[in-house]
């Protein structure tokens, strides 16, 4: 009891308290009406910190799912396209077979028949050029391997140039191209080590000045800051420094020295990336297969891998001049996970006539394609058959990667995004939700205690009345 009247030593105590115990309530009461126990980032700065980036990888991998369904929703797209190729192709074939008897058909059936394979032929056009997905065309080889002539050359009496229409040529891409590339000797235990030496790196004739206090990853910010000059880009490797080129084949070389010990022990080193190779035929024209490389004037871009282009041209040796062509691979990229680099591609071939019936083998009409046919003869009516069935089984095989993409890559990571997205989903609740049962024990500890606190106070402040009597 306190026997001073100027300080109440018992009420200061009970204030504080009871303070203490009404901002518990309060946060407590917060805490139970938002749910969340993390309201603000005083309440579990980590905790924010962890939440704040699970909540971001959720939301990504929310979007990934959408993105791999809008993927699956574009190539069901395509494939029902393909689908009516195929009805238009078996409808062509049974023309061409009735047109293949010549024996009982007279010439105004056998023009009836080619009258209806031009109109499946126009429609095969149409489905190639009109097939799209929103705004983006998915039939047209945009979205395929392009070959195009990019300047005009003189081909014995004949010019060649984009807009001559003769022959075809297969290009056949037999190894990819690579980029140059260096590992550094030099280890360190993180990216932030100092390189501990001075010196100087020359890459391809641009010298970097490396001052010994200099980490790891300030080196390479040094040397990717002069990457559009050098052509070469620095990363990091687990425990080294990588150097790779930025473009691809033997034209886009590393060369590498260095004064001092600070990537690759003191050494040189050069480096050069792989040319792509292929075999380009020349189809209709007399030409026969030959082997070229960038050395050889071929220009490649892109993984074209395993794809045959064909484009028009004229003469008949156009294996002479393989730098007039030019081949690109187009792609349809998709973003299926949450974080940068988690992509995957898909490439769609053109499903135009005259990129129909190109594996055909045996023709009379060496060259032709499905745009081609002509059953008024019967060399012509053998040939189509023959287009047709090629043509059917580059279809299938479309159809059939379309199929094992959806499949084996979209529908499959769709199902582990949403298995990935329910576990971190339930791993940042038990971050920052509130578990209702023990707030609601904290709340009631605290209630009581305020109402005690409360009491208490208002016996405290009676307590000084007790001098009173002595007064008297």
């Amino acid at each position: 009891m306190s026997l001073r009247i100027n300080l109440n030593a018992a009420a200061q105590s009970a204030t504080r308290y009871l303070t203490g115990n009404d901002n518990a309530l309060g946060k407590s009461i917060e805490k139970l009406s938002s749910g969340y126990k993390i309201n603000r980032a005083g309440d579990d700065p980590a905790g924010l910190v962890i939440s704040e980036k699970l909540r971001a990888q959720i939301a990504g991998l929310g979007q990934a799912i959408q993105n791999s369904n809008d993927a699956i929703n574009m190539i069901q797209t395509a494939e029902g396209a393909l689908n009516e190729v195929h009805s238009l192709l078996r409808s062509m074939r049974s023309l061409a077979v009735h047109a293949s008897n010549t024996g009982a058909n007279d010439s105004a059936a056998i023009a009836a028949d080619q009258s209806q394979i031009d109109s499946a032929i126009a429609q095969l056009n149409r489905i190639s050029t009109n097939t799209q997905f929103g705004q983006k065309k998915l039939l047209d080889g945009s979205a395929g391997t392009q070959a195009s002539i990019i300047n005009t050359t003189k081909i014995g009496n004949a010019s060649m140039a984009a807009s001559t229409v003769a022959g075809y040529v297969s290009v056949q891409v037999t190894a990819v191209a690579t980029k140059a590339s260096v590992d550094g000797s030099n280890t360190y235990a993180t990216v932030g080590t100092a390189v501990d030496n001075a010196g100087t790196i020359t890459l391809n004739g641009s010298t970097i000045t490396v001052d010994a206090a200099d980490t790891v990853q300030v080196v390479i910010n040094k040397i990717n800051a002069l990457t559009n000059t050098t052509g070469v880009a620095a990363s990091w490797d687990t425990d080294h420094v990588q150097l790779d080129q930025t473009g691809y084949g033997t034209n886009s070389a590393i060369s590498y020295a260095e004064s001092a010990d600070v990537l690759n022990g003191g050494l040189s080193a050069a480096a050069f990336g792989i040319d792509a190779t292929a075999t380009v035929t020349t189809l209709g024209t007399g030409g026969g297969p030959e082997t070229y490389n960038a050395g050889k004037g071929l220009q490649l871009k892109g993984a074209t891998s395993g794809s045959v282009i064909n484009l028009t041209t004229s003469g008949n040796a156009l294996a002479t001049y393989a730098s007039s062509l030019y081949v690109t691979q187009g792609t349809l990229d998709f973003q299926v996970g949450a974080f940068a680099g988690q992509t995957t591609s898909l490439s769609l071939q053109s499903s135009a006539s005259n990129q129909l019936g190109l594996s055909a083998t045996g023709l009379t009409n060496s060259g032709w394609t499905v745009a081609d046919m002509d059953v008024s003869t019967f060399a012509g009516a053998q040939d189509a058959i023959k287009l047709i069935d090629a043509a059917i089984t580059e279809i299938s095989t479309m159809r059939s990667d379309l199929g094992a993409f959806q499949k084996n890559v979209l529908e499959s990571n769709v199902n582990s995004l949403a298995v990935a997205k329910e576990n971190i989903a339930a791993s940042e609740s038990s971050i920052r939700d509130t578990d209702m049962a023990a707030e609601m024990v904290t709340f009631t500890r605290n209630q009581i205690l305020e109402q005690a606190g409360v009491s208490m106070l208002a016996q405290a402040n009676m307590a000084p009345q007790a001098l009173l009597k002595l007064l008297g």
